[in-house]
């Protein structure tokens, strides 16, 4: 049994989500300071395991398990976050004022792993703004299906000097029609891929595109059957945030002793 077991898990279980995130991220905010708690923290969690590679947008993941946004709301904790076994970390949601508190972060510790900025507002000018800080972008139209935005931003990018991945995130609300909607929009305008809240949107998403739009689960993992469950619906990726909080920092390290299993598994057979 560990620290966070012993003082925040039996605390944050009984708090409302807003205020058990503050205190997880309180907890992880306060170890990260002891001397060399990073590389013991990545040496603890052993997170790197060979076998679950993967490169998606251009991007090189060591796994499929990302931190989903709504913890690191300002890029203060994705270094020491990604030690935990997080191949990405999503910081955010993020709009114009809070990309600026974030970048002044990001100037002070350099990302050792990919970090992605999930906006939510302010589209243009936070990701105009952000643009050389990270390394790609969810854009969360929430529950609306209305694609405008997303010219704008595609035509942003036309003006940088790099190419950085743009990922639609969509809410848990959009019917299938408005789904189907956004995917061929995707498809037929250089987006890159698209983050959905619900396993059946993903199965929905997945048999249409058959893995030509990737497509990133952020729904909600609990257990590492939830982890593998998205992956087999379609997904490419997974965004985690209730588990950690609930479980601690072993929950990722059991998420991913459960992919490998399974990936070990499926190339047996």
């Amino acid at each position: 049994m560990g620290l966070y077991d012993i003082t925040i898990k039996p605390i944050a279980r009984k708090l409302e989500p807003q205020t058990a995130s503050r205190l997880a991220m309180s907890y992880y905010k306060w170890t990260g300071l002891v001397p060399g708690g990073r590389m013991i923290r990545r040496w603890i969690h052993k997170n790197r395991p060979v076998g679950l590679q993967k490169e998606l947008f251009g991007l090189n993941f060591y796994n499929p398990v990302g931190l989903s946004s709504g913890l690191d709301l300002n890029a203060e904790l994705y270094n020491d976050l990604s030690n935990l076994g997080f191949s990405f970390t999503v910081v955010g949601p993020l709009g114009r004022k809070e990309i600026a508190v974030a970048v002044a972060n990001i100037q002070k510790d350099r990302p050792n792993d990919i970090i992605a900025a999930c906006i939510d507002r302010d589209y243009v000018d936070a990701f105009s703004f952000a643009y050389d800080f990270f390394d790609f972008f969810i854009i969360d139209l929430g529950e609306d299906d209305n694609t405008d935005i997303i010219d704008n931003l595609l035509d942003a990018r036309l003006l940088e000097e790099s190419y950085k991945p743009i990922v639609i995130r969509l809410g848990e609300g959009v019917p299938n029609s408005g789904l189907e909607d956004v995917i061929h929009y995707c498809m037929m305008n250089s987006v890159d891929g698209i983050e959905l809240r619900d396993l059946n949107q993903i199965k929905f998403a997945y048999s249409l595109t058959l893995s030509r739009l990737p497509i990133i689960s952020d729904t909600r993992i609990n257990c590492p059957e939830d982890a593998q469950a998205a992956l087999e619906a379609g997904a490419s990726l997974v965004e985690v945030r209730e588990g950690l909080l609930r479980e601690g920092p072993s929950f990722i390290n059991k998420v991913l002793k459960k992919l490998l299993s399974a990936s070990k598994s499926s190339n047996k057979v």
